[in-house]
């Protein structure tokens, strides 16, 4: 709350230096600052504030470039946020991916041996090391797409 109160204090005094030729910054015993029109002990240290006008145009051309930023990040945010209807897509995309994860390894685990398909129709058995390595990358498949 006193990051919040200091600037509003800062700007009240600003204002008032219009009006009021001095500003005295005091720190109090318990470390509270204190700003006032006058000293308040021997350690109060003058402040050298001023002010200029303030320019209408100039404070209207802020406010609107404030409220275009606003609205341009809350567009991004919109657009980063995935939708409902997305994010059910997303869950049946993973939830067939592990159908097909289930299936391709318990394929790996029954079949005596395994073989990739060539090009020209043929079998390219795989060898007992190759063989290991893709029933753990079947396995691993298991463990990525169904949380298990």
């Amino acid at each position: 709350m006193i990051r919040f109160l200091l600037p509003a204090l800062l700007i009240a005094l600003v204002a008032m230096s219009a009006h009021a030729n001095d500003v005295y910054r005091t720190v109090q015993k318990d470390g509270t600052v204190v700003y006032s029109d006058r000293p308040l002990s021997p350690e109060s240290v003058r402040l050298n504030l001023s002010s200029d006008p303030t320019n209408p145009e100039r404070v209207a051309a802020e406010a609107e470039a404030r409220r275009t930023a606003d609205a341009e990040r809350e567009s991004q945010a919109a657009e980063a946020e995935p939708s409902a209807a997305g994010l059910a897509a997303q869950v049946e995309l993973r939830a067939e991916a592990c159908r097909e994860a289930r299936k391709a390894y318990e394929a790996y685990e029954r079949a005596p041996r395994l073989y990739e398909s060539l090009p020209d129709g043929g079998r390219r058995y795989l060898s007992d090391e190759e063989v290991v390595r893709a029933r753990e990358s079947a396995r691993q498949a298991v463990a990525d797409f169904c949380n298990d």
